[in-house]
């Protein structure tokens, strides 16, 4: 045994010098600068894989065609998206980089870390000088300046910009089928939303003769704590800041001010109504374990479910979709309506990260600042006019073959270009009708929601994620792990009633204060006031 542990003790060691080794050898200045055959400027580039969906991006029609309009040509590392967090660290420790990440997010912390490294460069005087529609998106609209800087003043990544409110929200879809067979309304308000998951349970709502075979509200094991309960926070006051600020443990009271929020007793109120939903099977069992994604579309196919939160009805399936109408938010027991999971306009932060090991850092931005653009934008969604789409009545189209692919538009899209499926690209998205459009579609029958009851139902704020000093980082770093772990666990013991609400609520509170959470907010308001003052 001693033997053996020496054997692993000399063996660490190596791997350590190795890593060193490796680390020192890549960390001096940008690689050699390099053309192909053609003259092109040959940039490297890493991104997450979706060849299960697409041709590789090196085969993808819309880089080849891009190429011929830019000169750049791109060498592109494609990552399995099992491996992505363990290739993108390794990348890092190792400082063996691509010239630049592409749709590969970093954390606000970790773009400041390698910023600080040496490791990103940044961007904002390359951007000033090189990129003149990202220029004009930030001078036109300071909120994505605010959410893409640094807490240091510099800019490391650029970002995924949505102006829709309608596609960078969630919406509570009931089965209308149902509500049509039991003569029912659309409800309004959480207790009518409450009372029509009764009558979905007890009185055979799909008329099949099984009055035991429907289910309530019900989703694959693992969302209803972001989903369901997100949106239920807007329907009790904690849904000013939208998701960022959930995301971040707080929200915004009536005079703009940043509130704890797991803390509230109104959050508290919201854990009683899951745990009292729950019990009585309005929500799924298999809330946290037990139902995944493919079992639940077979669940919705057999017209079992009644109820369940998305984007778009279609996450039910292209055959069921139309079963289901969209409510943007409901009213509370204090008159609160408000639609809380939305994302801000800019809903990813590090869509385009360059590295120091970039020779190319001009070219680069210029290649990218493309998307931003009106022209690039519908580019990367559409392609080429009287190829990949035609104009009808002033809008896009998809071409035939797109559109009658076998698994739907939107991959058959995915077969040309690339802003269409994964999502956090960095490019600046076209208009949510023109998206709708393409599909052969309306924006209201997309989301069988009316789109102007999305803007009514907006939150009064929507933060973005705040970017923290190096000092924060640090501080935030060992709470949030201990608060993430403890709210995953709480959640579920709540919710399920393994837990009393009521009976736990002081402990569960102490516990939290216990772990830092005071000292969270203290962080979260100072970052506020500095998000505010930018």
């Amino acid at each position: 045994m001693k033997i053996h542990q020496k054997a692993v003790g000399l063996l660490g060691a190596a791997i350590l010098l190795a890593i060193s080794g490796c680390a020192n050898s890549g960390g001096a200045g940008p690689r050699e600068a390099t053309t192909n055959e053609s003259g092109d400027i040959v940039l490297e580039l890493a991104r997450p894989s979706m060849v299960e969906h697409r041709p590789p991006s090196e085969e993808l029609w819309m880089f080849q065609e891009l190429q011929k309009k830019t000169g750049v040509d791109i060498n592109w590392e494609e990552i399995n998206s099992s491996s992505l967090d363990e290739r993108k660290n390794i990348m890092m420790a190792s400082k063996d980089l691509p010239d630049a990440f592409y749709q590969i997010g970093f954390s606000n912390d970790e773009l400041l870390k390698y910023g600080k490294q040496g490791l990103f460069i940044p961007l904002e005087d390359l951007i000033e000088e090189h990129a003149p529609n990202i220029q004009k998106l930030l001078d036109e609209n300071p909120e994505i300046r605010k959410a893409i800087t640094q807490s240091d003043g510099h800019i490391y990544s650029l970002p995924y910009i949505d102006n829709s409110y309608v596609f960078r929200s969630i919406r509570l879809y009931v089965n209308q089928k149902w509500l049509d067979n039991l003569g029912l309304e659309q409800p309004e308000t959480v207790e009518e939303f409450v009372n029509v998951l009764r009558a979905f349970r007890d009185e055979d709502a799909n008329g099949n003769g099984d009055p035991n075979d429907e289910q309530g509200w019900s989703m694959p094991s693992g969302t209803l704590s972001w989903s369901l309960m997100h949106q239920l926070l807007g329907s009790y006051g904690l849904g000013n800041g939208g998701s960022p600020a959930i995301g971040q443990y707080i929200y915004l009271d009536e005079n703009n001010e940043v509130q704890p929020l797991l803390t509230d007793e109104r959050y508290k109120e919201v854990f009683m109504l899951l745990q009292e939903m729950y019990k009585e099977g309005l929500v799924g069992k298999t809330s946290f374990s037990g139902l995944e994604y493919g079992q639940w579309v077979n669940q919705v196919a057999a017209d079992q479910i009644g109820a369940f939160s998305w984007a778009n009805p279609d996450y039910s399936g292209v055959k069921t979709e139309e079963n289901y109408v969209g409510i943007h938010a409901l009213e509370g027991p204090y008159g609160d309506q408000v639609m809380s999971w939305v994302d801000p306009v800019v809903r990813g932060t590090s869509s385009f990260t360059v590295t120091s090991k970039n020779p190319y850092p001009e070219e680069s931005i210029k290649w990218v600042d493309f998307f931003y653009s009106e022209e690039g934008s519908k580019f990367a969604a559409f392609g080429e006019e009287g190829y990949t789409y035609t104009m009808v009545d002033g809008l896009p189209r998809y071409s035939d073959e797109i559109l009658n692919h076998e698994e739907g538009a939107q991959i058959g899209a995915f077969q040309f270009v690339d802003n269409v499926y994964g999502g956090y690209w960095p490019y600046l998205e076209p208009p949510d009708t023109w998206r709708t459009a393409a599909m052969g579609n309306e924006l209201a029958k997309s989301v069988n929601a009316d789109p102007a009851e999305a803007e009514a139902y907006l939150p009064e704020t929507i933060i973005s994620t705040f970017t923290p000093t190096a000092e924060e980082s640090d501080e935030l770093d060992a709470i949030n792990t201990d608060i993430n772990t403890y709210m995953e666990e709480m959640r579920s013991k709540f919710i399920t009633g393994e837990l009393d609400v009521e009976a736990e609520w002081e402990n569960y509170v102490n516990t939290l204060k216990q772990m830092g959470y005071e000292k969270l907010i203290e962080i979260r308001k100072d970052q506020y006031e500095r998000y505010q003052s930018s």
